[in-house]
């Protein structure tokens, strides 16, 4: 649930809560970090002693107040909580290894965070550990987040068309470790995208697009990158073609919303599908 219909809560009352992260989001709505964060809060301002609340361990300051009845679980990626943690590359719950991290589709940390949490509230909710592997070693992830697309058998394609602000782009490139081909650009809100920088280490080379290429192409110059100019994102995925490495990570993550040549973010991450499935070779 957003924080925003967490606002209007009255008697709803989940068994099993999760609260992932905290950020400074939505701060023109919420107006500040405390109210944004009050709001996250009610999600458990009618739990009981019988349920569940599962939260980042490393945010229990923030989440956690006196209005809090229910158990509370942690997850972790740093240590040992008494929840659900990563130990020497495995998901661990009470002590058991449910899974090798490397065995897992999803990539990134804020991915990994998420799977805790959805792990440990699936366990809680009596969900077969069998049937939990078998997810997690299949499950793409959402679409338009990040959303593994295909390989074609050396290049790995993700799909994060709903990234449309830096944040979020952020999150994207620091979920790789491999070299990155970064297909970026929308709408020009007026942002000069230099937030940016610190996450573009691994960024080998950028296919730009759309009313921000511009402001791409001098972001990229800037830091040494490779830089190539598309019409658009199906152009862009043509022009990866001609610069594609073996182990390069193609990653779509526009950083802009799609209105300048999209109606919608969905549309813009079909198309990069579309695409990408059309230089599939044929055996």
């Amino acid at each position: 649930m957003s924080s925003f219909q967490l606002l209007g809560i009255e008697k709803y009352k989940p068994h099993i809560a999760i609260i992932t992260n905290i950020y400074s989001a939505h701060l023109d709505y919420h107006e500040n970090l405390e109210n944004y964060q009050n709001a996250k809060k009610q999600i458990y301002k009618n739990q009981t002693e019988e349920d569940y609340l599962i939260c980042n361990y490393h945010q229990r300051q923030v989440i956690e107040s006196e209005e809090l009845k229910a158990k509370t679980l942690y997850f972790s990626t740093q240590q040992e909580v008494d929840g659900i943690y990563i130990k020497d590359g495995f998901i661990v719950y009470k002590g058991v290894r449910i899974i090798n991290t490397e065995d897992l589709v999803l990539p990134g940390e804020h991915n990994l965070e998420n799977i805790l949490a959805a792990v440990l509230a699936c366990i809680l909710a009596g969900v077969p550990i069998k049937a939990i592997i078998d997810s997690l070693t299949t499950f793409s992830g959402i679409e338009h987040r990040l959303q593994y697309v295909g390989t074609n058998r050396t290049n790995k394609y993700y799909n994060d068309s709903k990234a449309t602000n830096t944040l979020a782009t952020q999150f994207a490139l620091n979920s790789f470790n491999q070299p990155i081909i970064w297909l970026c650009g929308g709408l020009d809100r007026g942002n000069e995208f230099d937030e940016l920088i610190p996450y573009m280490e691994n960024v080998r080379a950028m296919v730009v697009f759309g009313q921000t290429k511009a402001k791409f192409a001098k972001l990229g110059n800037s830091q040494g990158k490779s830089v190539i100019e598309a019409n658009n994102v199906e152009d862009a995925v043509d022009k990866v073609q001609d610069i594609i490495e073996p182990n390069d990570v193609v990653l779509l993550s526009p950083a802009c919303a799609s209105w300048d040549q999209y109606s919608t973010f969905e549309e813009r991450g079909e198309k990069f599908i579309e695409r990408f499935r059309a230089h599939l070779p044929s055996y």
